[in-house]
Formats: structure tokens, sequence, C-alpha cells
């Protein structure tokens, strides 16, 4: 239900990825002013949230709202925006729990989103927590068990706690 609710609220989707511009091949165009939009409009909120935020500290709530007014006003987003905009609409649905899961590895980031993962369980005991969890990755529009992390992103274990920016139980 998220990947479907992304994909009809977003227009574009991975403009950072050559699928991202397979998609619609006749609205190049179109593609290049969304994403040109993105930037400035992510640039702009930045800035803006920056005089906002007094405490200096980051705000991981925050940040998905803004990634999600992001990806609905620019009608396009990568890995991140479309995560928030999957996030944002599971919890709104009361699903809960949900992981906005946001991993860096070096030249390789991702993010997605997992649902029922125990919290209990350390992330970085993958082969526990992942046999009742399940992944929610709006970007390439799948969704299965969160076992198949291993197997679609190998690079981005061991997992660790900070890949979890945010959660809701």
């Amino acid at each position: 239900m998220a990947n479907n609710f992304v994909r009809d609220r977003v227009q574009y989707r991975g403009l950072n990825t050559a699928g991202g511009w397979i998609r619609n091949p006749l609205d190049v165009q179109q593609k290049f002013g969304a994403r040109i939009g993105s930037m400035v409009m992510g640039i702009l909120m930045d800035r803006e949230y920056s005089k906002t935020n007094t405490d200096g500290k980051f705000h991981p709530d925050d940040y998905i709202r803004n990634l999600e007014a992001l990806a609905y006003a620019s009608q396009t987003g990568n890995c991140s925006e479309l995560s928030a905009v999957a996030f944002k609409y599971l919890e709104r649905q009361n699903i809960r729990s949900i992981d906005y899961f946001a991993v860096y590895r070096g030249s390789w980031n991702h993010a997605f989103v997992v649902l029922n993962r125990d919290a209990a369980t350390p992330v970085s005991d993958f082969a526990t927590w992942s046999e009742m969890a399940v992944v929610c990755d709006p970007l390439y529009g799948r969704e299965d068990i969160a076992g198949n992390l291993a197997r679609w992103y190998p690079r981005m274990f061991p997992l660790l706690k900070n890949d979890v920016m945010y959660r809701v139980e």
C-alpha cells in the first residue's frame, strides 16, 4: 500500500538513478525541471529550517516531515524523500512499529522503511529481527520480508544502531 501511495503521489521517482530517467522517457524535460526544482527547494527549506531550529540539534521527525513536503512540492524524490512519504503514510494509517533507515556506507547510501522490527533486538542482529520485519523501499518499488535486504543491498552490512534514523512505536 505504501509503495502504491508513493507512486500515486510523486510523479518522478529516483532521478539520481538510471531507472528514474528510463521511466516516462518522453518526460525528460519535465524531469530536469523537477530535479532542479527539488534541489533549489531543498536548499531553501534547509535555510529556513536552520533559522527556526533554535536548539541546533538534529530532529529526525522534522527531517522526515520536510523530506515528505519536498517530494510533494517538487513531484520528485530519491530514496530519502520517497521513504519519508512512505513512512508518513504508514504513520498516518496507525501502522506500528515503523523505522526510517538511513544507511551511509562511504560513497553508497540508501534510505528505506522497515515495519514490525522488534526494538528489543539490536539492529546489528539482523538475522533475528529480519524474520518478522517487512521492508518497504519506494525508490525501487520493493516490499517483502526484511531478510531480502541482505540480498538487495549487501554493501550495507553489518547494520549499525545509527542506521535507524527514526522510529515510531
